[in-house]
């Protein structure tokens, strides 16, 4: 839909019709209440000016009529577009099912983006109409901020974080793509384009140009590189955690806390989703697997932020769990998948089993044994 604007994008995407009529009904109010203060403050300069002839004996000293509706009506209004607002964030945060999952990592000044069949492209996105897309975005130095007015969303891309971000374009042509965060001296040149195209034509873009397989096969030769298949290999004699089907999976893990013995940490159960795999790659000793002792290195400064997409794509497959939709997992692990794990069956594993809404419980341990600790990389000693 055009807006007849040159300065007004186009609506180009399911996301964008009800944030635009929520932005022009919250325009208007304003418009509606600013025209209406002015029009009485003009009419009280004029009518109670110095020197016209008006009543001023007896002045009100207050109204409960007019103090109640410039008070009871402006908070109507505002709560109902509080709720409103509300709706249209839950519909935009909400990913629609079977949406294709995309990578794209900001760096000074430039976007990476990683299509999971392989297909890589640099400060372009293409996107087919009326397919859903769930987009990935972190950052490799500074905050960004993943702009397309047409799309009429943008989120912050933070290093060293996952952020996400859904979009389901309904309309085929090209727009902008910008960073709409400072990000330094060459912050305005930081832009880009979103190509939507006829599903078959994309499906055609999408088998040709550069890539080097896809990014699970891209992580696998990582995962070999880095010596990860040392420890977490499948006929490796090193006590690891196992990582076949751990993706979307709660998992327990020990988090460290100073001056306190790591057999005295309770246990507790996270979701092993993007942020845990990234977080026990690059800070191995924030969430310790149960059971295993800290000797996993770091591998910060040392992997990019594009290499740990890819490792957590290889990750995953090892996986028949589905990704977490919206942070809760769908099965918890059996008692058996624990002590396959850990060595080790939690006191409470009857309450682990059953899990909870966000995929955390605290249980007790038995002391960890000696081990590795995570899920990781690098010659034979990772987490």
């Amino acid at each position: 839909m055009d807006s007849g604007v040159p300065f007004i994008p186009p609506v180009a995407s399911r996301e964008a019709g009800p944030i635009e009529l929520l932005f022009w009904v919250i325009n208007l109010v304003a418009i509606v209440f600013s025209i209406g203060i002015v029009i009485v403050i003009v009419y009280l300069a004029v009518k109670y000016r110095r020197g016209n002839r008006a009543d001023r004996s007896n002045p009100p000293e207050y109204n409960i009529p007019i103090e109640l509706a410039w008070t009871g009506i402006p908070l109507l209004i505002a709560i109902g577009l509080f709720f409103w607002s509300a709706f249209v964030f839950l519909y935009v945060r909400r990913t629609p099912a079977g949406a294709a999952e995309i990578y794209i990592v900001g760096k000074q000044w430039m976007w990476k983006i990683q299509h999971p069949e392989g297909r890589w492209e640099m400060n372009e996105l293409h996107l087919p109409v009326g397919k859903p897309a769930l987009l990935t975005l972190t950052s490799e130095d500074v905050i960004h901020d993943f702009f397309v007015p047409a799309f009429r969303i943008h989120q912050d891309v933070i290093p060293g974080e996952y952020s996400y971000i859904s979009v389901t374009p309904t309309r085929v042509g090209t727009y902008h793509l910008f960073c709409a965060q400072f990000c330094g001296t060459l912050h305005s040149t930081m832009t880009g384009t979103v190509t939507v195209m006829e599903p078959a034509d994309f499906q055609k873009w999408l088998s040709t140009g550069q890539t080097a397989g896809t990014m699970a096969e891209v992580g696998k030769s990582l995962f070999i590189q880095h010596g990860c298949d040392g420890c977490h290999g499948a006929h490796t004699s090193v006590r690891a955690p196992k990582l076949e089907g751990i993706y979307g999976r709660p998992v327990p893990v020990q988090i460290p806390r100073a001056g306190v013995p790591l057999d005295r940490i309770q246990a507790t159960t996270v979701l092993a989703d993007d942020r845990y795999v990234h977080d026990s790659i690059v800070l191995p000793e924030k969430e310790i697997a149960a059971g295993y002792r800290p000797i996993m290195p770091t591998f910060k400064n040392r992997l990019t932020e594009a290499e740990i997409m890819e490792l957590t794509a290889y990750i995953k497959s090892l996986s028949n769990q589905p990704a977490p939709d919206n942070g809760v997992p769908q099965q918890p692990l059996s008692p058996e998948e624990y002590r396959t794990r850990t060595g080790f069956l939690p006191n409470n594993m009857k309450d682990l089993s059953t899990g909870t809404a966000d995929g955390t419980t605290t249980t007790n341990t038995t002391p960890p044994p000696a081990g590795a600790s995570g899920v990781g990389t690098n010659q034979g000693r990772t987490r």
